[in-house]
């Protein structure tokens, strides 16, 4: 009987312990949605207050911001890491710009417009051989833009430098991949453009490929006075194919905004909130820390899509068909995995495109999707794959 009753006491004691921990990771569940913008963000960046450029920079170095002016000025900041692909800045591609560069100039305008920027990143400046070539197809794409490649060393960077508030998070986030994904909030946040991965092929400009959106571009010819002090923004993604339920039916690999468009504090403020919860005592003996995709990627960025729709603020954000950003729909059944992947040894870019009709569909670009991250680290087998052409 005494056993009975020890055993009995400690049964009622661990469902104690159980529901404590629980009611906690819902109570900081339940915080984060009832408040997704907590005092985590300083008040000065939530007003869409700008930082301006670093002291580094020499005032007569600092070229003039492109939603000012669609001419890129000749001017430079100090010296820094020149990308291999500068040596290429021929007619016809986008102009190479440094991160340094870039972090150099005036904040932008308080304008609706996208700038003619586009952003993508790795871990150094050397890319591996298919990331070059569908690099290289994004410059072809937008030769009237400009093109920066940041790599881990220019994000951490541009943390300390322009998001101080943000660095004890951006370090304690659990590996590489986790502070890629979020950076790419922060490039979108202060400057505006587009953002795409690297394993992404540019089919179309993007001027083009969204002029049904009347989206306005900084140096096209749509663009009107009125369109310069406009101060709505707007944010867009893309859909991966028609399950909207999916947890990762709105993929981070391309984006495009107005600079300073509010919405890109909420992946910041999401990452906190789902680094904290991680951290929690409760937390660490119950669950293990939950992969990218949960606290910074596509799973991260459909909530707090789907959390800033419901919060009625005015700034706007698009989301497009899969059909335009996503035509390769990584987790649909019979999407020509076997050449559309660039995970298998079997992938032929060339056929995937003929196969999945992308001029007929317009598509303004196609994830390959080669995953080289894996869990905390990288996945050597996908990087060996994409290093050959």
């Amino acid at each position: 009987m005494s056993r009975f009753l020890f055993l009995r006491s400690r049964a009622v004691l661990i469902l104690a312990w159980l529901s404590t921990a629980l009611l906690v990771l819902v109570g900081a569940s339940f915080a984060y949605g009832r408040n997704a913008s907590s005092s985590f963000v300083p008040a000065s960046v939530a007003n869409h207050a700008h930082a301006p450029p670093s002291g580094s920079c020499p005032p007569t170095s600092r070229p003039a911001s492109p939603a000012a002016s669609s001419t890129p000025s000749s001017a430079s900041p100090p010296a820094s890491s020149a990308t291999p692909a500068q040596a290429n800045d021929a007619p016809g591609l986008a102009k190479t710009l440094t991160p340094a560069e870039l972090l150099c100039r005036p904040p932008s305008p308080n304008s609706a417009a996208v700038p003619k920027l586009f952003h993508q990143s790795w871990k150094t400046n050397t890319l591996p051989a298919k990331f070059q070539r569908w690099s290289d197809s994004c410059r072809e794409a937008h030769p009237d833009w400009e093109w920066v490649l940041w790599t881990d060393d220019d994000n951490l960077r541009l943390v300390k430098e322009h998001f101080p508030w943000l660095e004890e998070t951006y370090l304690d986030l659990p590996g590489p991949i986790y502070r890629a994904d979020l950076a790419r909030n922060l490039y979108m946040y202060k400057f505006g453009g587009v953002y795409a991965d690297l394993d992404t092929e540019c089919l179309l400009d993007t001027t083009d490929g969204l002029e049904s959106y009347d989206v306005k571009f900084s140096g096209h010819a749509n663009l009107t006075a009125s369109d310069v002090t406009n101060t709505t923004k707007v944010a867009i993604f893309g859909r991966m194919g028609s399950d909207t339920t999916f947890e990762q039916s709105i993929p981070n690999a391309w984006m495009a905004a107005s600079p300073a468009h509010p919405f890109f504090l909420r992946p910041l403020e999401f990452a906190h909130h789902e680094l904290d919860k991680s951290n929690n005592f409760f937390y660490k003996l119950l669950f293990k820390t939950p992969n990218a995709e949960h606290i910074t990627g596509p799973i991260a960025l459909r909530k707090t899509i789907l959390a800033y729709e419901s919060s009625g603020d005015e700034d706007e954000i698009v989301l497009l068909p899969g059909r335009m950003v996503y035509p390769y729909n990584w987790y649909e059944p019979g999407s020509f995995h076997d050449v559309c992947s660039a995970e298998q040894e079997t992938f032929d870019d060339a056929r995937c495109k003929q196969l999945l009709e992308v001029k007929k569909k317009k598509s303004i670009s196609i994830t390959y999707w080669s995953h080289t991250h894996k869990g905390e680290g990288s996945n050597k087998h996908n990087i060996e794959l994409i290093s050959s052409d």
